[in-house]
């Protein structure tokens, strides 16, 4: 790990748990303005609780109080009743937190699965505030294809995933996050089997490519969250009622159960669960349209910019929905460039077996999008974005400076 972080030991006088079906945890960044939402959230998985054949297990460090707790969530528990320990103020920013936790975890309560939830803020890929600025003062925002003020509130400071205001805003970027994730994977000897992300932005592209070696499912949203998250009772129940099912099965689950939570209630969401091991094919498509791109901006950048503001984006105009851009990109395209795109479309297509197992989504603005974006910002490339996996083993990045140049 590469900061240091607060070893909070195992638990007093336990006894290792028999191998259950499945270890469900939930890292709970609640230091920050979630800490009411993550003591909600810890009463709905009380509706379900824990099994012999199913452990679900969370790490909460709060803002109210400065402790950080570890539970072990039965059926009628929940904050006051399931606490298994409590420790000194943590920081969801170090990974060496997260990866302690897991320890824990698999030395206490090992199952045949596991699955890890990240719960918190998110903003995908990004980690640099500072390169967000708008510039000159002359010059005009774009104006956001859709904006969403109930939504979870992002923070100003923006870095990836679980930040903690008490540690300065800490938060794991994408560098730490795939390498604590590398380490839980040595720790248990082979990938885990579904990383959920009950935060903002998270399914993208970049993100997915980025932890490939080390996940076999991930679980989470293109798009900013409501602010009441995964419903974690429906989830929960009906993985304690089976299971025996695999880690694709969960991922179908949750994206139905967390859409069916929104239905009626005016809000506008996305859901996806991805199959990590089909990262590399998709990217390779990726690539071989961004290839194709290159070769047509003498002759196309104004229709690829059309297909920019036509296609449904997030984050500031950060983030774009990678099918529906694909789909504009195709209407009026060359033959060499539709044939790329149609190569591309086929791999996002959802279902079983696919990159995309499943995906949905709720409201007008998010019609046609494919549960995954990409980084395309309208003018200027943030310089933390090179550094990522996906840009040393994909010409996007090439595509995207020559384009905005």
């Amino acid at each position: 790990m590469e900061k240091s972080g607060t070893d909070a030991g195992s638990v007093t006088g336990s006894r290792v748990a028999s191998q259950a079906k499945w270890t469900f945890l939930v890292y709970m960044a609640g230091d920050n303005n979630l800490d009411g939402a993550a003591l909600r959230d810890i009463a709905e998985m009380a509706r379900a609780g824990s099994t012999k054949d199913v452990n679900i297990l969370v790490q909460l460090d709060r803002i109210e109080d400065k402790r950080t707790r570890r539970f072990r969530i039965t059926q009628g528990g929940g904050f006051k009743k399931d606490c298994i320990e409590t420790f000194s103020e943590a920081n969801t920013g170090d990974p060496q937190i997260l990866y302690d936790f897991v320890k824990w975890a698999a030395a206490n309560y090992p199952a045949d699965r596991y699955a890890l939830i990240l719960w918190n803020h998110g903003s995908g890929w990004w980690e640099d505030a500072k390169s967000r600025a708008a510039g000159p003062a002359e010059k005009k925002p774009r104006r956001r294809l859709f904006r969403q003020p109930a939504r979870d509130p992002i923070p100003q400071e923006h870095r990836s995933i679980c930040y903690d205001d008490t540690s300065d805003g800490d938060a794991l970027d994408n560098r730490e996050l795939r390498i604590v994730l590398a380490g839980i994977c040595a720790l248990l000897g082979r990938k885990i089997d579904l990383l959920g992300m009950d935060a903002c932005l998270m399914n993208m592209v970049e993100v997915a490519y980025q932890l490939r070696e080390s996940v076999n499912v991930i679980v989470g949203s293109e798009i900013e969250e409501p602010f009441d998250g995964w419903p974690y009772a429906e989830i929960l129940t009906r993985l304690t009622a089976k299971p025996r099912q695999d880690a694709a099965a969960l991922a179908r689950w949750i994206v139905k159960s967390y859409l069916l939570s929104y239905k009626g209630k005016n809000e506008t969401v996305t859901q996806s669960a991805l199959d990590v091991s089909r990262t590399g094919e998709m990217t390779a498509k990726v690539d071989a349209l961004s290839e194709c791109l290159l070769a047509a901006l003498e002759t196309d950048s104004k229709l690829i910019e059309a297909a920019w503001r036509r296609s449904p984006r997030f984050y500031d105009d950060n983030y774009i929905d990678l099918a529906s851009f694909t789909k504009n990109l195709r209407k009026k395209a060359g033959a060499e460039v539709r044939a790329k795109a149609d190569d591309l479309l086929a791999a996002l297509k959802a279902g079983r077996g696919r990159a995309i197992l499943r995906q949905g989504k709720i409201g007008r603005e998010v019609r046609g999008t494919c549960g995954l974006s990409i980084y395309f910002p309208g003018d200027r490339i943030n310089p933390a974005y090179r550094t990522l996996d996906f840009c040393g083993d994909c010409k996007w990045i090439r595509f995207l400076e020559r384009f905005l140049s």
